[in-house]
């Protein structure tokens, strides 16, 4: 039933939920100032994120319960991701010298603080390693079929 809604209404729909933050801008823009128009999108921001994440993990967590057999790949993928962070995150050793350890004073920065940006850093860095030579494999497989 949603299906035939979204296929026969989806754009019109996408359009008009794009359009109404864009319109409640321009108006808070036009007259509150631009002050008020940026703490506008910043806390709108915030709320979407909020949402989004809200929305992702309900819809995993009914994934994972109505279909536990087809979640496992899933799981143990999120559980490697763990894993690989956890491993970055301690074998970390804060830096205390040169300019990094300048701007960790500056900005106090604690050493744990230190140590998660840097397994953020080190598993986005990974991540995007392994989707290149995904990319890669899959193209020269493809070449030779």
């Amino acid at each position: 039933m949603i299906y035939k809604f979204l296929s026969k209404h989806g754009q019109v729909l996408g359009f008009a939920l794009g359009a109404v933050p864009i319109l409640l801008f321009v108006l808070i823009l036009l007259l509150g100032g631009e002050d008020a128009a940026i703490n506008f999108e910043l806390y709108a921001g915030i709320f979407l994120l909020i949402v989004g994440v809200v929305i992702l993990v309900l819809w995993s967590l009914y994934q994972i319960f109505a279909n536990p057999s087809g979640s496992v790949k899933g799981l143990i993928g999120v559980g490697v991701l763990v894993l690989v962070f956890l491993v970055i995150y301690f074998t970390t050793t804060p830096e205390t010298t040169g300019s990094l350890g300048e701007t960790r004073l500056e900005f106090n920065i604690s050493d744990n603080q230190t140590k998660f940006i840097t397994g953020g850093i080190g598993l986005a860095i990974l991540l995007v390693a392994g989707a290149a030579l995904s990319f890669f494999y899959s193209e020269v497989r493809n070449f030779f079929k």
